[in-house]
């Protein structure tokens, strides 16, 4: 029996489920083999349609991680912070194990490729950005977020234009997208790696005459080399931003991302072991977050025995005045939030 059966809780003709009240989501496996995304626990928001085809035969569980950069230094920082320690023979081989997890494989791969291979099912867990998800799987329902805030790869996805020029004084998108200066002939043109969310957000806001250019890197650089007159990228601090003379706007941010914890619908439903692995992750993940922000304050008291100061401390608001004939103090540590 997993170790969360006490959060479980049932979504309508659900067979299985992961919930988790502090954060308030759930993942449901359903009897007819539908699976289930809650984003509260109204259950406002499902996704609820049949699984269409069936996942390559294997026997192991395989979970992608980032291969690369600091999403992928702190990703194995959480997973050993959660006692779940990514050990590789060789760091140049990009297939690992956890030793808790036995049938559990870790694979490194571009976060971009972590997605592409949960919906081709060579993949069945993945720890990526949210931008990462919304960019390359584009809506796919076979994709579920389960965990949607592991606390670190905190940026967001926003528009930026030149503080100069023509620009000067646009400051939100609406005056953004009612210059006079954008037409059929000549479209605003942004520079950007994401071009499913950056055309989506646009089309949505009401910017018609748009042209998008892709890019990997280095996108602060196109509106100066008047290449672009805009671009779309992630921003953490801004920094990278101010240093070349550009600036967000109000109403510009696509999304706001960090970590999270994604799966295939289909390996949750037919991949023997996955719900459970799945259940084991997430209960390791969940009790780390709440560790966070609490600290353990050891302190001697005077009691008779060790259980006469344990009743006392979770039964009594104040601790001042505990007092018996024969003084004898007993420690004990309590886990208090950090102001």
């Amino acid at each position: 029996m997993s170790l969360l059966q006490p959060y479980f809780q049932q979504c309508a003709s659900a067979a299985f489920s992961i919930s988790f009240p502090s954060h308030s989501f759930y993942v449901s496996v359903s009897k007819r083999t539908f699976i289930s995304y809650c984003s509260s626990q109204s259950q406002t928001a499902l996704v609820d349609s049949p699984v269409d085809s069936k996942i390559a035969e294997r026997d192991e569980i395989r979970l992608g991680l980032p291969s690369k950069g600091r999403m992928a230094a702190d990703t194995l920082d959480l997973l050993k912070d959660c006692q779940l320690s990514v050990k590789q023979v060789n760091p140049r081989q990009y297939v690992a194990q956890i030793p808790q997890l036995s049938n559990l494989e870790v694979w490194f791969q571009r976060p971009k490729d972590i997605v592409r291979k949960l919906l081709s099912g060579d993949l069945d867990l993945g720890i990526v950005g949210l931008d990462t998800v919304s960019e390359y799987g584009q809506g796919n329902e076979d994709l579920i977020i389960v965990h949607d805030a592991l606390d670190y790869g905190d940026c967001r996805l926003s528009l930026a234009i030149p503080k100069y020029g023509i620009f000067e004084n646009i400051n939100s998108l609406r005056e953004l997208a009612e210059m006079p200066q954008w037409t059929v002939e000549k479209p605003l043109r942004v520079a950007t790696g994401f071009i499913y969310l950056g055309p989506k957000f646009m089309k949505e806001h009401g910017l018609k005459h748009v042209i998008f250019s892709t890019a990997d890197g280095a996108l602060e650089a196109a509106p100066a080399m008047g290449i672009a007159d805009a671009i779309l990228d992630l921003v953490s601090s801004g920094t990278t931003l101010r240093e070349n003379n550009l600036k967000e706007i109000e109403g510009g941010v696509v999304l706001e991302s960090q970590a999270v914890l994604v799966a295939s619908r289909k390996a949750l439903i037919q991949r023997k072991g996955a719900l459970d692995t799945t259940h084991e992750i997430l209960e390791r993940f969940e009790a780390h977050l709440r560790a966070l922000g609490q600290f353990t304050v050891t302190a001697n008291m005077r009691g008779g025995s060790a259980e006469e100061v344990a009743e006392r401390v979770l039964t009594q608001p104040s601790l001042a005045g505990l007092q018996v004939k024969a003084p004898r103090y007993v420690q004990f540590s309590v886990s208090v939030m950090e102001k």
